[in-house]
């Protein structure tokens, strides 16, 4: 075989590499690089969260939405089953530390404490709903019977305020097991019928403990700094007269928030959901 056959046969085989490497490459899916949006949080350590619908907002659309998820590190400080005195306390330090926060509030001494509702709502805090009766066996007896309390805890909220709410607490949150007790499946129809009637229902992640017995401003800072996460952390508090070491807490709860990096926000219908799962 003399060279010029040799070099024909060569260049025959360039040729052909050439072909089948652009064959390939035109056949080779390509791969789109998204850019990520900066507004969603990058680490959900809860799997129940549900995640947002991504929507193109302008930055005023954004703003006027005040505030949902501002960061990839949020705090929502929530306070259960006031007012009572302490939640003037409480006020006081939001106000100096310029943080908002979400007051779930029931009936029991919200006409004695209408002042101090009315000052939450009118510093920028979410005043939502919790229940008028606070009466497990009440509300979880019927469907009837918790919508009837939803309605006189609502009807209190807006003589105050001039607003209705719907941001809703469930009394022992949508994981309660003692609603059994009264009516099985009861929790599970209740949340479905809030979701249809443009109701939006908000359980915790973060679990200061200051529900169970007497706890120590220490014991629900630890709690608290313990289970704080990237994302969103809905903090369970309560602002019941007997909650002082939760007023004490509060401070250092939000310095350690501020240095590490958090923002603070409040409740509104835009933000992140966190439920539980439902056990009845």
């Amino acid at each position: 075989m003399n060279k010029e056959v040799i070099v024909k046969a060569m260049v025959l085989i360039i040729f052909l590499i050439l072909i089948i490497s652009n064959v390939n490459y035109i056949l080779t899916p390509k791969i789109e690089i998204v850019k990520i949006d900066p507004e969603i949080p990058r680490v959900f350590n809860n799997p129940t969260i549900e995640l947002p619908i991504k929507t193109i907002k302008s930055k005023a659309e954004r703003e006027a939405n005040i505030p949902s998820i501002i960061s990839d590190k949020t705090i929502y400080l929530t306070f259960d089953d006031g007012p009572s005195y302490l939640t003037n306390d409480i006020l006081d330090i939001l106000q100096k530390e310029k943080v908002p926060a979400t007051f779930f509030v029931i009936g029991n001494h919200i006409d004695e404490h209408s002042n101090i509702v009315n000052r939450a709502y009118a510093e920028g805090h979410t005043v939502a709903l919790h229940s008028f009766t606070h009466n497990y066996k009440y509300i979880y007896s019927n469907e009837n019977n918790y919508f009837n309390d939803l309605k006189l805890i609502d009807d209190k909220v807006y003589r105050i305020t001039g607003h209705h709410s719907y941001i809703v607490r469930l009394p022992g949150g949508s994981s309660n097991t003692v609603s059994k007790k009264y009516n099985k499946g009861i929790v599970t129809r209740i949340t479905s019928t809030l979701n249809n009637n443009s109701y939006y229902y908000f359980d915790w992640n973060v679990d200061s403990g200051d529900a169970s017995g007497k706890l120590t401003k220490e014991q629900i800072i630890h709690n608290i700094k313990l289970n704080l996460h990237h994302g969103s952390n809905i903090v369970l508090m309560h602002d019941t007269s007997a909650k002082k070491s939760t007023v004490e807490a509060l401070p250092e709860i939000i310095k350690y928030g501020k240095e590490n990096g958090y923002t603070f926000a409040r409740i509104t219908k835009n933000t992140l959901k966190v439920r539980h799962q439902i056990n009845n």
